[in-house]
Formats: structure tokens, sequence, C-alpha cells
């Protein structure tokens, strides 16, 4: 019955084309206006979205340090979506800064919105992937100012998850050991150097020392899984036949902050067989 009525309302419709109109035209108005109806949709509501997937945690274990003139961030990335449910759509991290005077700014009171880095979860250049940490370093800083950092994680689609804030003020770097030598055994090296000469506010941690392998770069993170406290150290487990370049930093602590210096000049080494 409700067919019937609206093919009698096209109907109608059809009958009022204009004569002398023909067959063909006022069959092809009824077509025109049954299409019409249809694509209308009749007041019928579009697709539901699907709900969004759950976001990643925050980052956790947040750390910054000075290393010379440049700042070192690093965090743990998360395993676990606010729900409990497993991160399986974490891609990377965006990076935001917020700069602030270091003698009387406020660090927190401003989120930081300056975008400077975006890091893929799995090639993160400019920044390493280490085990489950990222790390990133800001070249890009200066003496009086302090840095306030949010960590976002970023999903497929990419959506943000919660982050994480850390921030520093930047102090003068200490000054860098001096003297690097090193020596070649078979699949060993010798490393060592002099202490730096420091002032009287500073104390001395340790020092790191970083390797790498001739024409890749440095690692952030150096070889000694804690500060040396001597000024040598023998490096095993090394690859005869290939080359490897050795830097080392110290440790100082002023006041209630430590500082990292600058490496100092590397010293390029291969270990050889017999020796």
């Amino acid at each position: 019955m409700k067919n019937f009525k609206i093919f009698q309302f096209l109907s109608f419709f059809a009958s009022r084309v204009p004569r002398p109109a023909s067959l063909f035209t006022r069959y092809a108005f009824l077509i025109s206006l049954i299409l019409i109806m249809i694509t209308s949709g009749c007041g019928k509501k579009g697709p539901v979205r699907p709900k969004l997937t759950s976001l990643p945690e925050a980052p956790r274990e947040l750390a910054l340090h000075q290393q010379g003139n440049l700042f070192v961030l690093g965090w743990t990335i998360p395993t676990a979506n606010e729900d409990g449910s497993k991160a399986e759509d974490l891609v990377g991290f965006r990076i935001r800064r917020l700069t602030y005077d270091a003698a009387d700014g406020c660090p927190t009171c401003r989120e930081p919105q300056i975008e400077v880095a975006e890091l893929d979860i799995t090639y993160p250049a400019p920044g390493q992937r280490i085990g489950k940490r990222l790390y990133w370093r800001d070249v890009d800083i200066r003496l009086n100012n302090g840095y306030r950092y949010a960590i976002t994680p970023l999903t497929l689609g990419g959506h943000e998850g919660p982050s994480a804030t850390i921030h520093l003020a930047v102090q003068p770097p200490p000054p860098s050991p001096t003297d690097l030598q090193v020596e070649a055994g078979d699949a060993q090296v010798t490393v060592q150097w002099s202490a730096p000469v420091l002032s009287a506010n500073m104390s001395l941690i340790g020092y790191n020392l970083y390797r790498r392998q001739a024409k890749r770069p440095f690692p952030i993170v150096p070889v000694n899984a804690k500060p040396l406290k001597e000024t040598r150290l023998l490096d095993r487990g090394l690859d005869n036949g290939r080359a490897y370049e050795y830097r080392v930093s110290a440790l100082v602590r002023i006041g209630n902050q430590q500082l990292e210096s600058m490496t100092g000049p590397g010293a390029l080494i291969t270990p050889q067989k017999g020796r």
C-alpha cells in the first residue's frame, strides 16, 4: 500500500510536465525524482564513526642532563595503553619545548608549545634507541636559559597520548679531560687520559668513555654503566681489524646539579691479533 501511494505521488508530478512533452521526457523527469529521493537519504543518519583505540601511557623514567653545550633527554618507551591493553599502535614521540629565564623564570607556569623534534619508534634519527629507551640531543641551548620539555606518544592515526615533562637550567660546562691515548692489543684496547683541572666549586664524580666504530655516529650512552673512577680502562671483546674511535668526558657536581663536560678530541685505533 505504501509503495502504491509513492507511485501515485510520483505519477502526479510526472503529469505536471508541460505538454507537448514526449513520453520519454516525462519518464526521465520521473526517474530524476526517484533518484533525488534515494540520494537524499530521507533523514537517515550516516555511518557511525569507529571508536578510537586507547591511547598509550605517558613516557616514564625521564632523564635530562647537560653534556657540554647540549642537553641529553631520555625516557623509557611505554608498553601499555591507559586502559591496560598493549600499546600496539604506538609509532613515535613528539617533543615540544619551552624556554624560560634560568634566574627568575617559571618553568612550570606554561606548557611547552614549540615542537623541536618528532622521533619514529623504530628509526628515531636524529635520536637513538637503545633497548627500551629513546634518547635525543638538544644542541640549541643557551647559557642563562632553562628549558622544559614535553614528550608525547603518537599513535598510527596521529593521535597524541598523555605527555611527560621535565626541565633543567643551563650551566657553564666543566673542563674536559685531556691527553687521551690509546694502545691496541689482541681484541682489546687500552685507553687512558689525564684528569681536568677543576675550580673550587666543582667536585669530580668520574668519567664517561664513548666508543664508536669508524664512520658511525657516537652513541649517546657511554661504554661504562657507572662513572669511571680511574683515568684508565682496558676495553675488551673487540673485533680485530676493525677501527674504533674513543672519546672521554668528565662528570662533575656543582651544588646539587650534575654536569658532564664536552668530550675531548677523539683517538682512533685498530686492534690486531697477536699484539
